[in-house]
């Protein structure tokens, strides 16, 4: 069934909490295994801001693959707090001109997430595809997803809940939920889980940020260090040839289109047959 985006949520219970537990969690490697009991997860940390609870998905993460580790580790804490059983989470997020990355609490959770990626169907792509909450309560007879479902079951999977998050332009991505039991995610779990959504749509915004940041800055370092190997290169040859800088670059241009390298390359190659090899380049942070 699909759920209306207007059952809304409650406010999120866990604004005034920031507990200051570190961001590794140990991850499940089997499924099903001791349904009874929740699967160790992360404790959800965060910031209280003018607009709610936001998910600290930084702290300890070194890349946007930590982040998003991070992010599926908490949202299966919040609902398997919630629901009292074990929950999985799955998680899909497309950038343009950057591919599609996923993540998972576990084996099955991950490797669903990027089998739904290849075969272009399931509870993810129609959240992302209608913009709302998808739920699947009882997969044995529930005939969406004929691709997909199989993959489904053979995971262990009878429950699916599925939400999108709202990012900036150019970026989507969804959250996934998974249960082995059948009726796992009614009203008031969704609601739960929509409350999560939202907050983790701040965080996961936050860290898109500062990972475009460091793409940027990435280039620009790379920019540099070629520009000044091209002019160091250009000071040899007006001292060879004493010619003109707009000569020098003309001859390591030709260079180039006749060899199919780059400037860089030709450049450094020049470099690297000075006396004592090619000088280092430092930038200041």
């Amino acid at each position: 069934m699909k759920i209306s985006a207007s059952q809304s949520s409650a406010a999120h219970t866990s604004a005034g909490r920031r507990p200051g537990t570190a961001h590794a969690a140990q991850r499940s490697t089997q499924y099903p295994a001791q349904r009874s009991a929740p699967a160790p997860v992360q404790e959800a940390a965060g910031t209280v801001g003018a607009d709610g609870y936001i998910p600290d998905l930084a702290t300890g993460a070194e890349t946007l693959a930590d982040s998003l580790e991070i992010l599926v580790q908490m949202a299966a804490g919040v609902l398997c707090r919630t629901t009292g059983e074990r929950i999985d989470c799955g998680l899909v997020l497309h950038r343009i001109k950057r591919g599609f990355a996923t993540a998972g609490t576990g084996i099955q959770a991950a490797r669903l997430a990027r089998l739904e990626h290849e075969v272009r169907e399931g509870p993810l792509s129609e959240a992302l595809a209608g913009g709302g909450t998808v739920a699947m309560n009882h997969a044995a007879t529930d005939f969406r997803w004929a691709r997909f479902r199989p993959y489904l079951r053979d995971a262990g999977f009878n429950s699916v809940l599925a939400l999108r998050l709202r990012l900036d332009e150019g970026a989507e991505a969804a959250l996934v939920f998974f249960a082995a039991e059948d009726q796992a995610f009614p009203l008031q779990v969704i609601a739960e889980a929509r409350s999560f959504a939202d907050a983790a749509s701040r965080g996961l915004r936050l860290v898109l940020e500062m990972d475009a940041a460091r793409t940027r800055a990435s280039d620009l370092k790379s920019a540099l260090e070629s520009r000044t190997s091209i002019d160091i290169a250009c000071g040899v040859i007006m001292a060879q040839n004493r010619c003109s800088y707009n000569e020098a670059i003309a001859i390591i241009a030709k260079a180039s289109s006749h060899r199919n390298i780059k400037l860089r390359k030709v450049a450094e190659g020049i470099l690297e047959n000075l006396p004592g090899g090619a000088p280092n380049t430092h930038f200041e942070h």
